[in-house]
């Protein structure tokens, strides 16, 4: 028996290597088509399911690199096929970050017209405007603060709770690329990361731990699930996401109360 289980120990091993090194490989073709700016082989990739988000190790995505080099065609190109416009590389900056930072007003304004959020802050707590300094740029993102009633000193004070965001989600993309969750619960609690991010309502990261393999039914030190967690807090939409991925509705917690 003891032979056998390291037999298959080796070969799950073995697979989940296997896994990596494909993900970085389809990462690498699929972002250098774009860079070359192959729109035939960029969509080529698309029809056979590659990730228009996928992104490199320092968390740079398509759209990203796109804004980077200036590059307005493959930008559009990448926003109609559905990339996502607020992806935060590890430094938490989006591209209308990198767009406001090159002074390229063009894409700023492009990339706001299809809704890129003004109000997203990087790690070194800094929105897009703060990174514009050419003055048609800071013009614009002012005008657009103001259009959209959002102050940008209120962005600023969400910064705490931004870090977290930010730093789950480099977690959680980590272990999605290595194939290997490596979430530790709370020693005290027992509570996971999918019930910190259920309960206070981030949604992303909470799609992204389920991707990354995070057990959807996993219990705490008390018995509640994520599912419990989002619902005593009110969070709705992290609520859906779970049920629509399969989160159990008769999960009972370690304390019953019946009215």
């Amino acid at each position: 028996m003891h032979f056998l289980y390291k037999i298959i120990n080796a070969n799950k091993n073995f697979q989940e290597q296997l896994d990596f090194f494909s993900h970085i490989f389809e990462t690498d073709i699929f972002l250098s088509a774009c860079l070359a700016s192959d729109f035939d082989e960029v969509q080529s990739l698309l029809d056979n399911g590659a990730d228009i988000n996928t992104c490199t190790v320092d968390g740079l995505t398509a759209l990203h690199q796109a804004v980077i080099d200036g590059k307005p065609e493959m930008v559009q190109f990448l926003c109609e096929q559905g990339s996502n416009l607020n992806a935060q590389d590890n430094e938490g900056w989006t591209p209308l970050h990198a767009a406001a930072c090159c002074g390229n007003v063009d894409l700023v304004e492009y990339l706001c017209s299809e809704g890129a959020d003004i109000s997203v802050i990087n790690s070194d707590k800094e929105l897009a405007i703060d990174l514009a300094e050419e003055d048609d740029c800071r013009m614009f993102l002012e005008k657009e603060h103001r259009r959209r009633g959002i102050e940008p000193e209120d962005c600023r004070n969400n910064y705490l709770q931004f870090r977290e965001v930010i730093l789950m989600k480099h977690d959680a993309e980590e272990w999605l690329r290595s194939g290997q969750f490596c979430d530790r619960p709370h020693s005290r609690t027992g509570a996971s990361a999918l019930h910190v991010a259920a309960a206070k309502g981030y949604v992303d990261v909470v799609k992204l731990l389920l991707r990354a393999g995070a057990d959807i039914n996993c219990r705490d030190r008390d018995g509640w699930t994520p599912l419990h967690a989002a619902a005593h807090w009110g969070e709705m939409e992290t609520a859906a996401v779970l049920i629509q991925n399969g989160a159990s509705l008769s999960e009972l917690t370690n304390s019953v109360c019946y009215s």
